[in-house]
């Protein structure tokens, strides 16, 4: 290293980065590593490393080694970041500052100059860094990307993407007579619904769609069939997803799904195969398979894959990031049945990649596209601006029901189906700053009041009295909306907003009872850590519920036979109703849990409210305004919908889509 000099300058430069919310801290001691590996390294060299990390930070996999593209890329972050903390007077000195950083560190980005931290021979992993196609990559994630162009190549073959009419109309027809009964309607599978479901059976298939567009419902049908006419009854299925929360959505969905088939009329087949499906459990993909803290990997690798006789269901893929989905696809047998469920419109993941995007344009012959939804009609406000949402021509105005605040509040109050006056709304903001602020907080009071309030009092009134009818009330009030932010940090962020609604909940405190604890009950709580020795996972959410004098962390969940007995639980204090499980507060570290008046649109995805409020950002190039962000906030619904922009800011999303480097290749 070249003297004090240069870790004064990159240690200042990443304070620089580091204070806009650029970088995170893990990367300060990979810096210190690489100037151990690297001693000549110079600072210029080591601010490009910086720049990757931060990209890296963002989702991207890989920069690219052309000083044009990656000042260009860089600037255009950097000045997001400036226009969030309202610092755009220091937009041409920045630029300069970084174009020169960039135009003298990245020529020295080399093998010949960092021999040891950088190769290009793509067979060499012996060091940290790999150069391919004038892309820098970490190894690992370069690793996982050759790993994925194998092995989808590999799983993913071209299938027809047509069959016969006669063969379309006999699936209905037997899907129809198998959900037919005296007390419900049949179910009626559309055409691109039987054609996915009957490519499925004889080929491993990627199946997308936007919510309601029965994704879940095709492959639980593709299970079916799979086991009645394949002779796969001797196969082990697993259902999986990339986070705690989507696996029991995975596993309800199936349940839902089941629960519309007539059983009266079974066959003793029939009834073996009902039994496998409603006992299959959904686990997260690190359950799955079966990562070990200790080792830091997967007992389930490439040495050690599953049984061949295998069918595997992997929902929400575009939460899984890159090198876990190599991870998965390693542990996978040539053999085996796949089936992997997506929205290729919502958030990507938040780990670096983007494997799903990268599937869905590239092995188009293996992708099924699911586009008629029942959550949302076409016709309706919601569905004609989600529509509007994902096209390249500016959304209409009247979509968005542009309305004044103060001239709307005083005609109307926040309305729930069957209310359909307003099913879409959008507030415009004031564009003074102080007057901006107290929009925010009246409108969140209101809100509070509407929808929030009275569930501290329906919790009082509990009084010990946990029956299912009392507990699933309430459970179903405080799922009905939600707030949805796009930032965390902010008068419109989520901390912000949580702060301001518990305040107001303590103030107008209607139950008589000592509301000013960390933790009050009816409270509304969200995970952010997994608790994986509780079942708990990140993004599982409850309420706050007490039970003789203590407070516990109430969560639905499927009963596990392990827990049919309260006393089983022993001294932890765990107990449950029905699938509502009760967790002492005091078991749950206080990190790990968050206040969920109001969360990110992030943590909202796969959810379904009744009713939400969407808090977008305003500025234009703000790095929160974008089309997968606005397109995740509204779909979270199918009825009433409040958006905090205007037509600008809406319009500014939809233009502005996520794009990651990945460089995935497939055939």
């Amino acid at each position: 290293m070249n003297g004090t000099s240069t870790k004064e300058q990159i240690n200042d430069f990443f304070k620089k980065l580091h204070s806009m919310g650029c970088i995170t801290r893990v990367w300060e001691k990979v810096l210190e590593t690489l100037c151990l590996l690297e001693k000549n390294i110079s600072f210029e060299a080591l601010a490009i490393f910086c720049i990757y990390f931060s990209q890296l930070d963002d989702g991207n996999t890989c920069i690219p080694l052309d000083a044009k593209k990656l000042t260009e890329k860089w600037q255009k972050k950097w000045e997001g970041l400036l226009l969030q903390e309202n610092r755009l007077y220091q937009k041409e000195a920045d630029n300069k500052y970084f174009a020169a950083i960039i135009e003298k560190g990245l020529p020295q980005i080399t093998p010949q100059i960092l021999p040891e931290l950088i190769v290009c021979d793509a067979s060499d992993k012996s060091k940290p860094f790999v150069i391919d196609s004038g892309w820098l990559f970490a190894e690992k994630y370069f690793k996982a990307k050759i790993n994925i162009e194998e092995k989808i190549n590999e799983i993913m073959k071209q299938n027809p993407t047509s069959l016969p009419e006669d063969k379309i109309a006999g699936t209905r027809d037997y899907f129809k007579n198998l959900t037919s009964s005296d007390s419900s309607e049949p179910m009626i599978l559309k055409d691109e619904q039987i054609l996915a479901l009957l490519r499925g059976l004889d080929n491993n298939l990627i199946i997308t769609g936007g919510p309601g567009t029965g994704k879940t419902t095709v492959v639980c049908y593709i299970l079916w069939e799979l086991f009645r006419t394949k002779s796969m009854m001797d196969y082990a299925l697993y259902l999986a997803a990339p986070s705690g929360k989507a696996a029991d959505r995975l596993k309800e969905s199936i349940t839902d799904s089941l629960s519309k088939l007539n059983t009266q009329n079974f066959s003793s087949h029939e009834q073996e195969i009902f039994d496998k499906l409603n006992n299959a459990q959904a686990s997260t993909i690190h359950r799955l398979l079966s990562f070990n803290s200790q080792t830091n990997g997967f007992r389930y690798n490439e040495k050690n894959r599953f049984n061949e006789k295998s069918i595997f269901v992997i929902d929400e893929a575009s939460m899984i990031d890159i090198t876990l989905f190599s991870s998965l696809l390693e542990a996978i047998p040539k053999g085996a049945k796949v089936l992997i469920l997506g929205d290729k419109d919502q958030l990507p993941s938040v780990q670096a990649g983007a494997v799903l995007g990268e599937l869905l344009a590239k092995k188009t012959d293996s992708v099924a596209e699911l586009k008629q939804s029942i959550r949302f009609n076409d016709k309706s406000e919601i569905g004609r601006l989600k529509n509007a949402m994902q096209e390249d021509q500016a959304l209409d105005r009247d979509l968005l029901n542009l309305k004044e605040w103060n001239i709307w509040k005083e005609k109307n109050n926040f309305c729930l189906p069957p209310v359909k006056q307003f099913p879409v709304v959008s507030i415009i903001p004031e564009t003074d700053n102080k007057k901006r602020i107290e929009q925010i907080n009246e409108i969140t009071e209101k809100w509070c009041t509407t929808f929030y309030s009275s569930i501290v009092l329906d919790v009082s009134l509990l009084q010990n009295n946990f029956t299912l009818e009392k507990l699933d009330y309430i459970w179903e009030k405080s799922i009905m909306s939600r707030i949805l932010c796009a930032e965390r940090k902010g008068p419109q962020g989520v901390i912000e907003i949580n702060k301001k609604i518990c305040a107001y909940i303590r103030k107008n405190n209607i139950t008589n009872k000592n509301l000013e604890d960390d933790y009050f009950p009816g409270q509304l709580l969200i995970l952010t850590k997994n608790q994986s020795i509780f079942c708990l996972y990140n993004g599982d959410s409850g309420i706050v519920i007490e039970r003789n004098g203590l407070k516990y962390f109430m969560v639905k969940k499927e009963a596990d036979n392990k827990g049919a007995d309260d006393n089983e639980y022993g001294k932890s204090g765990i107990f449950h109703v029905g699938n509502y499980i009760f967790y002492p507060l005091h078991l749950l570290p206080a990190e790990s849990l968050e206040t969920a008046y109001a969360i990110t649109i992030h943590k909202s995805q796969g959810s379904d409210y009744k009713a939400i409020l969407v808090f977008l950002p305003s500025q234009k190039g703000h790095p929160l305004l974008n089309r997968q962000i606005a397109y995740t906030a509204i779909t979270r619904t199918k009825g009433s919908t409040y958006i905090f922009a205007d037509y600008e800011s809406l319009e500014n999303a939809r233009k502005t889509i996520i794009q990651r480097d990945t460089l995935i290749s497939l055939n």
